[in-house]
């Protein structure tokens, strides 16, 4: 993991128990918040009872396929945006680990960025600049650019935003990885126009093809990557008629933070 950051663990016939079992092992996990139901009223029901399973799927409480009104579905949007899990929340996330149960005959393939390679090919006078900036992180932003989910005021309070090094020193390969993508708002000190500016700058190089790794998924697939050093995204695929069920723990990084030097 600490050299290449994306790890492929293929037939892997887990349960929910055992998945959240195997990732503990790794440290301290993330619970699931809820999400507001069709309706935009409370919450709905959870279809998976463990919290430490975060529900990647395009299904209702029931089993059937999220109807095209449902906030969930407009929640999950977000996803196809190029992201790194839970960068908005102050204690961030080491690795994810997402494991595929039903997949789409088509699409709904997963996209990874390795941020070290990316950071390593910026050219000098870009690394200089890049030093000590600070970028601000919020959910909100991310899930206001794709499929409109509009959280209600205590979801804002429940889920503030978070800071973090845009350059941030990796610990298991001592190597500087950027620490972007769909969360990260603003520079701080900067106006958001030219924070934005930088940041979509800093990610469209990030995601050239040259740094990317694309996994289609097999039935059974555990992938693991490293939220540090690497961005990920999900790709399309035809959500009015086919299934995908997948299911995401994510290790709570518990470690200072450590700017890049």
């Amino acid at each position: 993991m600490d050299q290449y950051a994306v790890t492929v663990l293929p037939d892997q016939r887990l349960d929910d128990e055992k998945q959240i079992a195997f990732a503990g092992l790794y440290g301290p996990l993330e619970v699931a918040p809820p999400v507001r139901s069709q309706d935009g009223g409370p919450a709905a029901s959870r279809r998976i009872r463990h919290r430490e399973i975060f529900d990647v799927s395009n299904l209702d409480e029931q089993g059937n396929i999220l109807d095209l009104s449902d906030q969930r579905r407009a929640y999950s949007q977000g996803n196809q945006l190029w992201h790194t899990d839970s960068s908005f929340r102050q204690k961030s996330a080491t690795w994810s680990m997402l494991h595929a149960r039903i997949i789409p005959p088509d699409g709904g393939d997963t996209d990874f960025a390795d941020t070290r390679a990316a950071y390593d090919a910026l050219p000098e006078a870009t690394k200089l600049k890049l030093e000590g900036l600070i970028a601000e992180h919020s959910i909100w932003h991310s899930r206001a650019q794709l499929g409109g989910y509009t959280p209600t005021e205590e979801e804002r309070k429940a889920r503030p935003p978070a800071r973090h090094p845009v350059v941030r020193r990796h610990p298991g390969s001592g190597r500087n990885a950027l620490y972007i993508a769909s969360h990260a708002s603003h520079i701080i000190g900067w106006s958001v126009e030219e924070g934005r500016a930088l940041l979509e700058e800093l990610l469209a190089f990030a995601t050239q093809p040259r740094f990317v790794y694309t996994h289609k998924w097999r039935p059974s697939d555990l992938v693991i990557w490293d939220n540090r050093c690497t961005l990920h995204r999900a790709t399309p695929f035809e959500s009015r008629a086919q299934i995908r069920d997948m299911r995401r723990t994510t290790v709570i990084d518990t470690r200072v933070e450590t700017m890049a030097s």
